[in-house]
């Protein structure tokens, strides 16, 4: 058995049954790493010497059927824009290439307490926004892996560990999810503390986790959340809305193709497909969104980037800049926007349990110095509706293409339920090459 390719999932469980030596899990692991990390780059630090320590005491533990918690001895990535305890925490830039905190963030606290073990911290784009780091996608190295948590979900997909943490501001967890064929979830933002995390946009942000399925994201969250996550028993005709406008609109001929196929699939199982209709003020959601991002942006680096702005990459500079420029009025404005898009775009959900939309515009662009367009995951990150992300299909040029499945908000245990049930009927079974 290759102890590399288990879920997060089984892992977890072969653990508390006995089938499963953590020891020899992390061993399988760090093997995995050293044959393919040369390659995809996803890692900025490896926790060695201290996931062993932690593997041997769970070990020790489970044979007296002593469990921390349901992720004992499970070995996680974590987003390297995350603070751990002693373990160097850089947010990708050379301003903190040497930073180790004194203490760990609250949701790296929690899955800790849960059991989980930390593998190592793995690579974001500088201080997670949009200039890249150097890791490649898994499925073909020419290509990216997305932004901003491209080391998190490119080391799922390699299968150098089952799950790992990332976060979202406007695409940073689907984005990657799908451009490398693993399970991306962005929880309501409230389920997990974005304390000791590196902001981006204080109001945008959210914490959430990369898996094989849709139920190893799911005991991720339920590792980082301090919120209870309900188990919720799925209707036996889910009705899915498709909205055709905007997000299909501006997806590729070929990702629209295979999300028709996708939904083909619902509808031969039996499910409701409901056309949706966007309302207008979704019109105007992208221009807040950034309007947002960009006044709090440049008010979190203003004193970093007085004295430093030329070592800044060209993106983030540009994006800290400009924030800087945007006047309180407008950023008010942008504000009460929001909270009013948030309000009217819950008439979507009057004739569907969740939303279906393309994970990305197509499957991920080739090159490195760009991580994709985010446009499409955006307008869930401004409403906050969790997403799930999944993947459903290969593109003609053998990379993966993901659908986004969206809730309502606080709706992220039916989002996990009805994510199960849709896996059962897409089958995606493909792994990376590598």
């Amino acid at each position: 058995m290759n102890l590399e390719s288990l879920s997060l999932v089984q892992a977890a469980s072969d653990i508390r049954n006995g089938k499963l030596s953590p020891v020899e899990y992390i061993q399988a692991l760090f093997t995995r790493i050293e044959r393919v990390e040369p390659q995809i780059e996803a890692w900025v630090t490896l926790n060695r010497d201290a996931a062993f320590v932690e593997a041997r005491a769970c070990e020790a533990e489970a044979r007296q059927k002593k469990f921390r918690g349901h992720l004992h001895g499970v070995p996680v990535g974590v987003k390297d824009i995350f603070h751990t305890k002693g373990l160097r925490t850089t947010a990708g830039s050379r301003f903190f290439e040497n930073f180790a905190p004194e203490s760990d963030a609250r949701c790296v606290e929690q899955l800790k307490k849960a059991g989980a073990i930390i593998l190592g911290k793995c690579v974001t784009t500088e201080f997670a926004t949009f200039d890249p780091g150097p890791t490649k996608n898994p499925w073909n190295t020419a290509h990216t892996p997305g932004g901003s948590s491209s080391g998190s979900a490119a080391a799922v997909a390699a299968e150098m560990c089952p799950g790992a943490t990332g976060s979202q501001t406007v695409a940073s967890i689907g984005r990657p999810a799908a451009f490398c064929g693993v399970a991306g979830l962005m929880p309501t933002q409230q389920r997990i503390s974005r304390e000791g995390v590196f902001p981006v946009s204080w109001s945008l942000d959210h914490i959430g986790a990369f898996g094989r399925t849709a139920a190893d994201v799911e005991m991720m969250l339920a590792g980082m959340t301090e919120l209870p996550v309900t188990r919720f028993r799925t209707p036996n005709r889910i009705r899915f809305g498709v909205i055709h406008d905007f997000f299909r609109a501006r997806a590729t001929e070929e990702a629209r193709t295979l999300m028709d196929g996708i939904v083909k699939k619902l509808a031969d199982a039996k499910h409701q497909i409901n056309e949706v209709r966007l309302p207008p003020i979704f019109d105007i959601a992208t221009p807040s969104l950034m309007t947002i991002m960009r006044s709090e942006i440049g008010s979190a680096h203003e004193g970093l980037h007085r004295e430093n702005s030329a070592r800044y990459g060209k993106r983030l500079r540009a994006l800290v800049e400009t924030g800087m420029l945007i006047d309180a009025g407008a950023y008010l404005r942008a504000l009460r926007i929001r909270r009013l898009f948030q309000q009217e775009m819950r008439v979507c959900f009057k004739s569907a349990d969740v939303l279906i939309t393309p994970g990305a515009l197509g499957p991920a662009p080739q090159g490195l110095a760009y991580t994709g367009d985010p446009v499409l995951s955006g307008p869930w990150t401004l409403a906050d509706f969790p997403t799930l992300t999944i993947p459903t299909s290969l593109a003609s040029n053998g990379m993966p293409v993901g659908i986004q499945v969206t809730a309502p908000p606080m709706q992220d245990s039916l989002l996990l339920s009805i994510g199960k049930a849709m896996e059962e009927v897409i089958e995606f079974r493909s792994r990376p090459p590598i």
